[in-house]
Order: structure tokens, then C-alpha cells, then sequence
């Protein structure tokens, strides 16, 4: 009974020791959302940090590259997207967050714009935040949003 005991406990050891070893750390746990975070002038979207046993298989590097900014600069953070208002989480995701980028979607705006005598009705403003949180999996979009921010300092609460 004694040897039986100790048979169990060195195999159990065993298994620990295996999966301790196998089991690979996060390469993107840097990139993890660490808190809930109102994400300015979403209009009641916040990003929260992802289940904790998920893991994307897509790089942001990948996401990225489907996605490009028009020579913005694009931040990535792997983060649920929550809907304040409707009670529901969308992710986890890579979300990429891109400032700069020209939102012009209204009727004839671009045209309006463009017959100006102003250059300055072109111009994109860094306050404009344009955000698309992706499928870490496929890459399908998951949401897309806008905020604002006018300060210019808002950036996602990342762990690293």
C-alpha cells in the first residue's frame, strides 16, 4: 500500500514537471490589456483585459499588415471590447487604435471639402481615434469604432 502511495505520487510529480515544461509562456502577454478602460469618445465602449486562457494565433504584425493605417501609426493590444451600454463583451481580439486617419463618410463631404478655398477643411486631426478589433484567429473584423481624444495622450493600458 506504501509503495502504491509513493508510485502515485512520483507519477503525479511527473505530470506536473511535463506540463510545467511544455506549456509554452504568452509571446504577446506584453500586449494584454491589464484593466477596464473607457475608450474616449466611443460612446460608451471600454476595452477590458481577455479571458485569461486565451491566446491569438495570428501575430500583430499580421493584423497589422491586413490592416494598414495610411502611414499612421498603429497600436495593437490584444483586449475584449465591451459595450457598456448593451452589456456584452466582444473578443478577445487584437484591436488595433490608428490616430490621423480621415473619417470622411458624410454625403458629399469630401467633394464639399475639396471645392473650398480653405486647405485647412482637409486636414485629419490626431484626435481621431479609428479602432477595429480583430479576430485573433481569422482576422475578420470584429467592431469598428471611432473615438476622440483630444488630448492626444489616451493609449490602451497594455502589460508591457
Amino acid at each position: 500500500m506504501k509503495r502504491l502511495a509513493m508510485i502515485l505520487v512520483a507519477g503525479a510529480t511527473v505530470v506536473v514537471v511535463v506540463v510545467l515544461l511544455t506549456s509554452e509562456p504568452d509571446p504577446y502577454a506584453r500586449l494584454h490589456q491589464s484593466t477596464t478602460q473607457s475608450i474616449p469618445g466611443a460612446l460608451g465602449f471600454a476595452l477590458a483585459p481577455p479571458p485569461p486562457d486565451a491566446r491569438p494565433q495570428l501575430t500583430p504584425q499580421e493584423v497589422r499588415d491586413r490592416y494598414p493605417a495610411d502611414d499612421g501609426e498603429v497600436q495593437v493590444a490584444f483586449a475584449s471590447v465591451r459595450d457598456v451600454f448593451e452589456g456584452r463583451s466582444i473578443g478577445p481580439a487584437w484591436v488595433l487604435f490608428a490616430r490621423g486617419v480621415c473619417l470622411r463618410n458624410a454625403k458629399g463631404e469630401l467633394v464639399s471639402d475639396a471645392r473650398g478655398n480653405d486647405p485647412n477643411n482637409l486636414e485629419c486631426t490626431d484626435a481621431t481615434i479609428w479602432i477595429l478589433a480583430v479576430d485573433p484567429v481569422t482576422a475578420e473584423p470584429l467592431v469598428a469604432l471611432t473615438g476622440y481624444d483630444e488630448s492626444g495622450t489616451w493609449t490602451a493600458d497594455v502589460s508591457g
